[in-house]
């Protein structure tokens, strides 16, 4: 049996608070790690050039596009280093729970099919590293592929990273983790999802009661989330510490990145196209200011328009939680 190399894939944009971290700690298990840059301004690939399992191709596409990156990455991965690999599509800020790495489930994964789709839970660090949001009972994520050279057929956004289909063999993981970190900043996670609000309303992928409640400011993901908070366990994270690789939560910014490809696209299918959307806790003339893109105007919902919206939101709420009731 020929071996398998571990080959971790990572689209990048701006992931320079947590990259450091992804790569110590990914370099400890992966052979190889394929970044794909898309156009980042911060000093990320001045990191990732520093470690030598790491690979960089860039994507030089200006817009965002998950199925995109998604077929960038797994061609170039059977390009660069040949099929029957395993392969891990990882984001930057998703890291291996230490106690993952020796575990006999990697002799499993190794064992597996050509064809068999791997899935991850990911536990997420809320407020800190001393607590996570659980997510045992939804199964795990297809985070992983043993490649067979399937074709995959990815979406504009939230894709399957890898090829999946519903006759592709499985195999679900409970002692490998990878650890979510997109939490460990609330204020960069709300920036975040004003911007997929934005692209899923361009882009029509979801219903816009399903956006308005999932993209609200008020969302909760302590409790709308998983299985609820749970404390984490010191395995998953005391090895790294000894090793000097440490959990910092990402530098607080008065605006981040998401807003600035936000307002271009609030500015690009006009404002008044979002109103609906609670995307307006904040002030995009502000951010106009701080990324030099004045030239933009920005135009409010009137406050008619903001009262509705509300009463919409919580409407909605109020129809899915009869629904919970009833299921």
């Amino acid at each position: 049996m020929s071996y398998k190399k571990i080959i971790v894939l990572t689209p990048i944009k701006n992931e320079e608070w947590i990259l450091d971290t992804f790569l110590k700690t990914t370099s400890c298990f992966a052979d190889h790690i394929l970044i794909a840059n898309q156009n980042s301004d911060d000093n990320g690939m001045l990191i990732a050039k520093k470690y030598p399992k790491v690979d960089i191709i860039e994507n030089n596409s200006t817009a965002f596009n998950e199925a995109e990156r998604q077929t960038l990455l797994i061609n170039t991965a059977r390009e660069k280093y040949g099929k029957n690999n395993i392969l891990l599509a990882i984001d930057a800020d998703e890291i291996l729970a230490f106690s993952s790495l020796k575990s006999n489930e990697w002799e499993s994964i190794r064992l597996s099919e050509a064809g068999t789709v791997l899935f991850f839970e990911k536990p997420t660090f809320y407020d800190g590293v001393k607590q996570v949001i659980r997510y045992e009972e939804q199964g795990g994520w297809p985070l992983g592929f043993i490649d067979d050279g399937s074709k995959h057929k990815p979406e504009f956004i939230h894709s399957t990273r890898i090829p999946f289909n519903e006759n592709s063999p499985t195999l679900f993981l409970n002692e490998i983790k990878f650890l979510h970190c997109n939490l460990l900043s609330l204020s960069r996670q709300r920036a975040k999802m004003r911007y997929y609000c934005i692209l899923e309303s361009i882009a029509n992928s979801k219903p816009w009661y399903h956006r308005l409640r999932m993209y609200h400011s008020s969302y909760n993901y302590a409790k709308q989330e998983g299985d609820g908070l749970a404390p984490a366990p010191q395995k998953w994270t005391d090895g790294w510490i000894e090793q000097g690789i440490i959990f910092k939560n990402p530098k607080e910014e008065e605006f981040y990145w998401y807003d600035r490809e936000s307002l271009k696209l609030l500015d690009q299918y006009t404002f008044r196209k979002f109103w609906l959307e609670d995307i307006w806790d904040i002030k995009w003339n502000k951010v106009g200011d701080h990324f030099n893109l004045s030239n933009i105007k920005y135009k409010k919902p009137s406050v008619i328009k903001s009262l509705y919206r509300e009463a919409l939101f919580h409407i909605v709420n109020f129809a899915f939680f009869i629904k919970g009731l009833k299921t």
